[in-house]
Order: structure tokens, then C-alpha cells, then sequence
């Protein structure tokens, strides 16, 4: 409900803001024919990959596909570029934006707050998911964990992050706190944003960072759901079949001021969105 409620107030009548699930009302309205016509309208031989992944002959895998999507080439023009998606970037909210879901029969309240942040064909994304991953992914949750969680007990959960897409997807923090400590959670989020801002990360936090990023790569690719899936991602992105490759030089190139550039670039808690959804009466001041 958080999550929901954050992606509306933030992003308002762009895309982003839409449930991915939908709606009770809008699904019931969808009628076959609608249904159809998406399907001529958007699954197009231009804008079509196929990953596949496993132990399994290369000619059966071709052979499978074939067989599913060989009539396509037949309409396929000679030459034809493959189909470019163009999101448009949302509206960034021009001052603090505060909203809050009563549940009342909940025992947790649940904070989402954050902002708008890059695309991924941003060249600062590296810069960026080293910041993000100091302010709120290392170790017990970066930062924000250390402080919130740890020395001040006042989270269940808290951690960070940066979801970078065709627009500029969110870049959130998440806490699960009790009701009693929404306020004092909220102003701690805000005072370690702030910091960040205006001190960067230290460099033991930039080195840890960088280290966990190139160190946890090979945990995603032990699957072949994983590998799939980094293919998939690689490919939509366009970044390139050798970018698992490139990705530890990627990130051991990142400097301090790049991140704290990212962070100058990114946060400003004065426009920030915060949902709090549970049994909290709205009020933050």
C-alpha cells in the first residue's frame, strides 16, 4: 500500500505511477477484443528476444523457437531496426510531498520515501549504484541501516534502492518501524540524506561499496534463471553481452567525487515523497 501510494504521489499521471497489477475495476473491463488488439499492436518481430539458458542443444533451442515464431519472418521487413521505447521523464515534485494510507488494524507502519532518479542509460549510473548501495544495501543496510536499525533500534527493516529503467525510475527508502516511531524514523532518514549531500561517502564506505558490488556479481549469474535473466537485461538496455565482463572495471572506476556528485544530483529531502501506510494519523511535523 506504501509502495502504491508513493508511486502515485511521485510520478502523478505518467506511467510510472500505474499499479503493474492493474485494477479490480480496470481488468474486469477487458474484453477479449482488447486483448487482441494489444497483442497486434505491441508483440512485433522488431521488438522480440529470446533468451535461452540451461543444458540443452543449441539446435533443439533454435529448432523450439523456430517453431514458435518462424511465420514472423515473413513479415518482417529486410533492414528493419529494432523498435525503440520511449518513456517520457515525469514532472519531479517541487516540494516535500507527504502522504499517509490509515490501516489502522495494522501493527507496523511501513515508510517509502524518496525521489525520481535515472535512467539506466545514464552514464552515472555506476557512480549512482555505489551511492546507493552505501547509503542503504551494504552489509545490515549501508548507512541507513548502521543508524536507523542498529544504534537506534527503531526499524524492522530499512535498506535502499535504485531502480533505474527507461525514465528515471525511483530511488526509495524503505522502513518498517512501529507507529510510535514513524516521526523519529522519517527525520533520521532525512538527517542521513543530508549528510550525504553534504559530506559524500567516506572512503571506507566507497571501497566496501565498490568491493560488494564486483564481489556479489557471481552470485548472480549461478542459475540459469539468473543468467537469463542478466542476458535479458543486458540486452533491453543495450549494454552489450560482455558487460558482466566490464562491470568490475566499471565500478573500481568510480571515484568519491563521482558519488557524492550522484548524491548532490539525486537526493534533496525538502522534495522528497514519504508515504507512511499503517496505524499512523498522518501527521509528521
Amino acid at each position: 500500500m506504501a509502495a502504491d501510494a508513493f508511486a502515485k504521489a511521485l510520478y502523478g499521471a505518467h506511467p510510472y505511477a500505474r499499479k503493474v497489477r492493474g485494477t479490480i475495476a480496470g481488468i474486469e473491463a477487458i474484453r477479449r477484443q482488447d486483448l487482441v488488439r494489444f497483442h497486434q499492436k505491441q508483440f512485433d518481430p522488431s521488438a522480440i528476444t529470446v533468451i535461452v539458458v540451461g543444458d540443452v542443444d543449441e539446435d533443439a533451442a533454435i529448432a523450439a523457437v523456430t517453431k514458435l515464431y518462424g511465420d514472423w519472418s515473413s513479415i518482417t521487413k529486410p533492414g528493419a531496426e529494432k523498435a525503440v521505447v520511449k518513456v517520457p521523464d515525469a514532472v519531479a515534485p517541487a516540494a516535500r510531498s507527504l502522504v499517509a494510507v490509515p490501516m489502522m488494524n495494522k501493527a507496523q507502519a511501513d515508510v517509502v520515501y524518496g525521489f525520481a532518479g535515472i535512467r539506466r542509460s545514464d552514464p552515472d549510473y555506476t557512480a549512482y549504484s555505489v551511492m546507493n548501495n552505501a547509503l542503504g544495501q551494504y552489509a545490515i543496510g549501508g548507512r541507513l541501516g548502521d543508524n536507523i536499525r542498529e544504534r537506534q533500534g527503531m526499524a524492522y527493516y530499512v535498506f535502499s534502492s535504485l531502480d533505474a529503467n527507461l525514465a528515471p525510475g525511483p530511488l526509495m527508502v524503505r522502513a518498517g518501524v512501529s507507529p510510535a516511531n514513524v516521526v523519529r524514523a522519517v527525520a533520521s532518514i532525512d538527517a542521513e540524506l543530508t549528510s550525504l549531500v553534504a559530506d559524500g561517502p567516506t572512503s571506507q564506505e566507497l571501497a566496501d561499496s565498490k568491493q560488494y558490488l564486483i564481489g556479489s556479481l557471481p552470485r548472480t549469474l549461478e542459475t540459469n534463471a539468473g543468467i537469463a535473466a542478466f542476458l535479458q537485461s543486458a540486452e533491453f538496455f543495450g549494454l552489450g553481452l560482455d558487460y558482466d565482463v566490464r562491470v568490475p572495471d566499471l565500478l573500481r572506476a568510480v571515484t568519491r567525487d563521482e558519488v557524492h556528485e550522484a548524491a548532490r544530483r539525486a537526493v534533496d529531502p525538502s522534495k522528497a515523497t514519504v508515504v507512511v501506510a499503517g496505524p499512523f494519523d498522518g501527521s509528521l511535523s
